[in-house]
């Protein structure tokens, strides 16, 4: 059990290098179910310009003949309609807080939602962190050059895309022979990979996203070995090994007051704009 124990925590630890924009663990407790299944509890929150904002707990179980999984259950966000604009809005099931939500560059959207321009009615009491979609894909440092200095840049969205197609708008047929047309959606922040911005300055987030990916190939056994294995492969491409070079960023994640994010409104980089959680300033 203390082996399928640590594995667990390897798994969920290496992922999470990956995956969750701008969320951070602060530690993991082990609550013992019996003598063969054990449940974990990753404390998670997001830092907004150094104020900790709550996001929950991430709650798996494992067991003594190996693996790791999420509680059995409901686990889809919470959906209300926006009045400010007619689009859906989405919420984290425990916190309520906003999701964030991003838009690939190559795919066309019925809707594009574009919370910039709601910034204008908004006081500078709050710290806001905001999901930002490209019109192509950059490289990090590209990204790091263009983003405005007095702009938080947080964590950003790597492309691991092996088939963009399945994001489009498709025709289809229901039961009936009926035809209809399925939208296409943006990408919520829990379906998406990419990495945090390093605060150290010392080292590049993209060499810890190539030196995770590595790594997570290394591990046969673990959870999510064959999403470590499709995404080497697809950065990878005709090359023998990946680097930082590989790795191209659709969009990234910023935070600061809805003054300093309103420069964002004059890039032509940016595509679309998101709010995500918002902490008061004092």
């Amino acid at each position: 059990m203390r082996s399928s124990q640590e594995n667990a925590i390897r798994d969920v630890q290496l992922f999470q290098q990956i995956t969750r924009p701008n969320v951070n663990q602060s530690g993991v407790q082990n609550i013992g179910n019996s003598l063969f299944e054990g449940v974990l509890y990753f404390n998670q929150y997001k830092e907004i310009e150094g104020i900790p904002v709550n996001w929950g707990d991430h709650v798996v179980t494992y067991s003594l003949f190996g693996g790791v999984s999420r509680l059995t259950g409901d686990h889809s966000p919470i959906q209300l309609l926006d009045p400010s604009d007619g689009q859906m809005r989405y919420y984290d099931r425990e916190t309520k807080q906003r999701i964030m939500e991003f838009y690939h560059p190559e795919v066309e959207y019925r809707n594009i939602r574009n919370d910039l321009e709601q910034l204008e009615q908004m006081t500078g009491e709050k710290y806001i962190e905001m999901a930002i979609s490209f019109d192509q894909s950059y490289t990090a440092e590209q990204v790091r050059t263009f983003l405005p200095e007095n702009v938080s840049l947080k964590w950003l969205w790597a492309d691991t895309y092996t088939d963009v197609e399945s994001l489009r708008e498709i025709n289809t047929v229901d039961g009936d022979g009926e035809e209809y047309v399925v939208p296409a959606f943006p990408e919520l922040a829990d379906r998406i990979y990419g990495f945090s911005e390093r605060p150290d300055g010392q080292s590049k987030g993209e060499e810890w996203f190539v030196q995770a990916i590595e790594q997570g190939i290394q591990v046969n056994d673990g959870k999510y070995y064959r999403e470590f294995e499709r995404i080497y492969q697809y950065l990878r491409g005709d090359s023998q090994s990946i680097d930082t070079t590989s790795v191209k960023v659709l969009g990234a994640v910023v935070t600061g007051t809805s003054e300093q994010l309103e420069v964002l409104k004059e890039m032509e980089q940016v595509r679309s704009s998101v709010f995500g959680v918002m902490a008061e300033r004092f």
